[in-house]
């Protein structure tokens, strides 16, 4: 053997190759450690540490054709223990007694070598290192194979190749694989690949999500945003709204956080987006849910809701929103028309006519819009002589009465 280590001595190897090495009737072709069996403490150990060594063409009569160690530390980094051409290593290429060797690759953190096991060791391509796949990560250095990689916890994610550590999803955001579609807002629980913002309509509400939940009806989010309620005026009916949409008109939301607009009454009206419905003012109508008022005609009143437009009775007309009654001298006919003046030689002595009565023979009015018949027709006169005369008297001979109209 090359080496040969007794009685808790201890040795370091760097960059050394071991070749041709042979023990005949003996245990260790290249290595061989032992230490007394009354020295079981660490301390006292023999101990042997190879790094980037390599090991070739050995043999031992007995046991560890290339290396032997009993109740010892037997440590290989970064180290190759290579077969012979076209052969493969046998068991008890390395034998350990009462002990395990320590075996591990050259690599750092995130990354992993190129190793094979051997008994309890592993034979490393000295410096070929590769890097753990997305989703895993590596803290410690020395690993030598691609299953010492561990996935990501629960929350955590790593984006890339040769990770060290994972990384913490920040709130609004969810744990995923690449491959997952991530519209759904569903996440992984171990070996995240990525941390993408929450798709709209869901959220995230503290670290380490592996989920995005639904926003509730009534509320909605952005991408990557915590849920809000909607705001008056606009309503979310379904969960997992990404907007709140705006009252169409006739309607209205008139509290935060709305799953539903209500419609107007009759007499009122709201356009897109309202909080509230107006009252129609005055002179106008409206049916349940209408976007504005409609104005009534001439001759026309509300009722009392504003919901529809009445036309005044006869004898009336619409002055102001009312309907009110036909003065003395004036008439209306006719349902929904405005009130009338007395013609010259006509009456209405009542509020309220629906027409005129005609003055007596001989007698007018000396105006339209008169209550009273107050004046004579042509060929008849008052006589002057006689105070507060009322009669119209036949015209003499031989004069001329043009009479009062």
């Amino acid at each position: 053997g090359a080496a040969y280590l007794m009685g808790g001595l201890r040795a370091e190897f760097y960059d050394t190759t071991f070749k041709r090495t042979s023990v005949a009737n003996g245990n260790g072709g290249a290595v061989t450690i032992a230490s007394d069996f009354d020295k079981m403490n660490v301390t006292d150990r023999s101990a042997a540490e190879f790094t980037r060594c390599t090991f070739e063409d050995f043999e031992a009569d007995f046991y560890g054709q290339a290396a032997f160690s009993s109740i010892s530390q037997l440590r290989l980094f970064d180290s190759h223990i290579a077969a012979d051409p076209g052969m493969v290593l046998e068991a008890g290429t390395i034998f350990d007694f009462g002990t395990a060797s320590d075996c591990q690759s050259g690599c750092g953190s995130g990354m992993y070598g190129t190793c094979e096991p051997i008994d309890s060791c592993f034979s490393c391509d000295i410096g070929e290192c590769s890097s753990c796949p997305i989703g895993t990560y590596r803290s410690d250095s020395g690993a030598v194979s691609e299953d010492q990689c561990l996935p990501c916890p629960i929350g955590t994610f790593s984006g890339a190749e040769g990770a060290a550590q994972c990384s913490t999803c920040p709130i609004g955001s969810f744990v995923t694989l690449l491959a997952n579609d991530a519209e759904d807002g569903l996440g992984t629980n171990l070996g995240g690949e990525a941390c993408i913002a929450c798709p709209a309509g869901r959220e995230s509400i503290k670290e380490g999500s592996v989920l995005c939940h639904s926003c509730t009806a009534g509320t909605s989010s952005s991408e990557g945003q915590p849920c809000i309620s909607c705001s008056t005026g606009t309503y979310a009916q379904a969960s997992g709204s990404a907007q709140c949409y705006d009252c169409t008109s006739g309607k209205r939301a008139a509290t935060t956080g709305s799953v539903e607009c209500v419609t107007c009454d009759a007499g009122t009206a709201s356009t897109d987006g309202a909080s509230s419905c107006t009252a129609c003012t005055a002179g106008t109508v409206s049916s349940g849910g209408a976007s504005s008022c409609k104005a009534c005609g001439e001759g026309e009143v509300t009722n009392a809701e504003q919901s529809v437009c009445l036309q005044c009775d006869p004898g009336t007309e619409a002055d102001g929103g009312n309907c009110t009654s036909c003065a003395q001298g004036w008439y209306n006919s006719e349902q929904g028309q405005p009130c009338h003046a007395c013609e010259v030689g006509k009456t209405s002595s009542i509020t309220s006519a629906l027409s005129c009565s005609p003055c007596p023979y001989s007698y007018t009015t000396t105006r339209e819009g008169s209550s009273e018949c107050d004046g004579c027709i042509e060929g008849y006169y008052r006589d002057p002589t006689v105070a507060d005369e009322t009669e119209c008297l036949l015209c003499p001979d031989n004069a001329y009465c043009a009479g009062d109209s």
